[in-house]
């Protein structure tokens, strides 16, 4: 699971700035890059049990405002602000879901990583639009995306245990997503997709990859484990995309920033041991 969030924060960084400058282009393009991977994979994992097909067809949809919504974030925010501030914040709601629908344990490491968790995301969000790396409009979308990613973690959760295959539901989903942005996204920026995908479709291609394996992941975990702990410990992630966005996106983080960073990353490390 380091691995797949190691592979979901570097997805990102290249969606914020490595395709072509737009960064909601590039969320677009890595998604299309991910379909077509998934296209190519699915004659070998083989489909989903049909008791699936339901949550597929869901998360493939959610999944088309997910792939909005980071490129459209990316645009008014710093990614070593955003980033941790969706992916921390995520697994608050998860757990509380877990625990509702899934009767999942409520632990002590559980009950501290939410406060660290809190603490972290608030102070986070709070220090960003001080500094300028945070517009209150990227706040905004940021808070909607939170949501997207609880309903699509939870939606999947229970979907993948049903499908039997979590290979082929992953490769279902992502196909399912990338062609409705294909027909969605080419109605409004048809050319700039376009000629973004014939300039970056090896960049596209790549991050592609990068978002099948690090979800198809996560989602092989929940068959396995509770998916609040899945959550959290994909989560860390947070930890990669700040080192990502200082060495590689030339960030600056600030102290107030990365004692914030680290909260959330402690926060998710005591979600873990839950």
């Amino acid at each position: 699971m380091l691995a797949a969030a190691l592979l979901h924060a570097c997805w990102n960084a290249l969606a914020k700035g490595r395709v072509g400058g737009d960064p909601f282009i590039g969320a677009v393009v890595i998604a299309i890059g991910a379909a077509v991977v998934s296209l190519a994979t699915l004659p070998f994992s083989g489909l989903p049990d049909p008791a699936s097909y339901p949550f597929v067809g869901a998360s493939g949809i959610i999944h088309v405002g997910y792939f909005v919504l980071i490129g459209a974030s990316y645009r008014h925010a710093d990614f070593t602000a955003i980033y941790p501030l969706m992916r921390g914040a995520a697994p608050l709601v998860v757990a509380a879901f877990g625990l509702l629908l899934f009767q999942e344990a409520l632990t002590l490491p559980l009950l501290a990583g939410t406060l660290f968790l809190s603490g972290g995301v608030i102070g986070l969000g709070a220090q960003s639009i001080r500094s300028g790396g945070l517009a209150a409009k990227g706040l905004a979308i940021a808070a909607v995306n939170i949501a997207i990613i609880v309903i699509y973690t939870l939606v999947d959760g229970y979907g993948v245990r049903r499908s039997g295959n979590p290979v082929g539901y992953v490769t279902l989903m992502m196909a399912l997503t990338g062609a409705i942005l294909v027909g969605l996204i080419g109605c409004y920026r048809g050319r700039d997709l376009l000629r973004m995908l014939l300039r970056q479709w090896h960049i596209g291609l790549v991050g592609g990859v990068m978002a099948m394996l690090s979800y198809g992941a996560a989602l092989w975990a929940m068959t396995h484990a509770p998916i609040g702990a899945v959550a959290a410990l994909r989560e860390t992630s947070v930890l990669f995309a700040t080192m990502i966005g200082v060495v590689f996106l030339g960030e600056r983080l600030g102290l107030a920033r990365l004692v914030a960073t680290l909260a959330i990353f402690a926060g998710l490390a005591c979600m873990r041991l839950s």
